[in-house]
């Protein structure tokens, strides 16, 4: 039998690779944003997160029981990071849908252009890993390429923004996302990625039920149709298991900075999306902006 893989060790997969699975991250979780956008006026969004989660649990047991049982004195002995993480993701993620009920896609996707800047701050802050100069321009490009796609080139739209209960939603779900990127590397060692996956959404659907349980009462409970099961098992299974053991794996190579500067991919993905499957057309906006996020992630990953 293999010795079980260090968490604090980066798994061995080389940097591109680590790039690549970031990059599909991204484009997975774009994917979830357009679904709850799509669903959320029919399903309860925190009642569709609860239940992304728990089914992204259960799907996960029968592949990862005999692990975890064998390995439940290091669950317990370290069972508050665990807590941690499992919150701070499936804090993020219920964050981010509930924006969506009071905030415009302009807004939210416009303050989540700092959610390099953030986790690079906070990587700074608490573990003293600082980038280069060249970094901090590449994280600027970003930013700058995604506000021009999403403001299509017009300061009238940034000029007339008005912030909202919303978009500060949107802030607490970067901060977040920063923070479980950031505590990854301090995940104790002896659980593989599958395992340590599991432990981490069934110690964060805990934090989660109070919320569900108080949507239930003042909104309504999550319709139990063939569409609610259905976006439930893609969330859990696409999204939710498979966007994060991409994350979680590349991110470990690469560090959180790194990694964060790709969630100004979004946009870009969303305008080929939307271009593919909505027959939406593509103006010069979207490919000036996507040159700008392009060149600002060759920046941040060129010295890698």
């Amino acid at each position: 039998m293999a010795a079980p893989q260090d968490q604090h060790t980066p798994p061995n997969i080389s940097i591109p690779v680590a790039y690549l699975m970031i990059a599909i991250t991204v484009l997975l979780w774009s994917i979830s944003v357009v679904i709850a956008k799509g669903v959320h006026e029919e399903i309860p969004l925190v009642g569709l997160t609860f239940w992304r989660w728990v089914t992204a649990v259960i799907v996960l047991i029968p592949f990862v029981w005999k692990d975890v049982r064998d390995n439940l004195d290091l669950v317990r002995r370290h069972w508050k990071i665990y807590l941690a993480q499992g919150t701070f993701m499936v804090g993020g993620g219920t964050l981010l849908f509930t924006s969506l009920n009071f905030t415009t896609a302009i807004n939210a996707s416009l303050v989540n252009t700092t959610q390099p800047a953030v986790t690079a701050l906070l990587t700074w802050i608490i573990l003293k890993d600082r980038l280069k100069n060249i970094q901090y321009v590449g994280i600027a490009s970003a930013i700058v390429g995604v506000v021009f796609m999403i403001a299509k080139a017009n300061l009238a739209v940034l000029i007339n923004l008005e912030l909202n209960i919303g978009d500060f939603i949107v802030i607490f779900a970067i901060l977040s996302y920063s923070m479980y990127a950031i505590n990854l590397r301090k995940l104790p060692p002896g659980l593989g990625t599958f395992p340590t996956l599991f432990v981490i959404l069934f110690f964060g659907t805990f934090p989660l039920l109070p919320f569900y349980i108080g949507e239930t009462i003042l909104v309504g409970p999550v319709p139990f149709t063939l569409e609610t099961v259905f976006w439930s098992v893609i969330l859990a299974i696409i999204v939710s298991i498979g966007s994060l053991a991409l994350w979680n794996n590349g991110n470990r190579v690469v560090g959180p900075h790194r990694a964060a500067v790709f969630v100004s991919l979004m946009p870009v993905y969303g305008s080929i999306l939307a271009t593919t499957f909505l027959g939406e057309e593509v103006f010069s906006y979207h490919i000036i902006g996507a040159v700008f996020v392009c060149a600002g992630i060759f920046m941040v990953v060129r010295n890698h």
